[in-house]
């Protein structure tokens, strides 16, 4: 969590020193209730999965990647690509098949 935490700070960039900002609070925004700081994280954490924040820290994190992750994630790329060459041929096929009905 503290990665995550790090990692996020130079996602936005930081006011300077001795400057106020005045901008309104975006993002996430969580509550500590009775000094339950524990929760807050979870609840802050949960928040981040769901917005796909995390996912955008992790893509930007420099970090070691397996082998056996590098195929997945390449036979994932693969074959998304071929799903979609697949649907552009079958819509090809569709508007010429509606094309040359029209001209009959």
């Amino acid at each position: 969590m503290q990665a995550l935490a790090r990692a996020a700070r130079g996602l936005w960039p930081a006011a300077g020193r001795g400057q106020v900002q005045l901008q309104p609070a975006r993002g996430i925004v969580v509550q500590v209730r009775d000094g339950n700081l524990e929760r807050a994280l979870q609840v802050m954490e949960r928040k981040m999965r769901s917005s796909g924040i995390e996912r955008l820290i992790k893509r930007r994190t420099e970090h070691h990647v397996k082998n056996s992750e590098k195929r997945v994630l390449a036979r994932k790329a693969l074959m998304a690509r071929v799903r979609s060459q697949e649907l552009g041929k079958s819509l090809r096929d569709i508007l010429i098949k509606k094309i040359r009905t029209e001209r009959t």
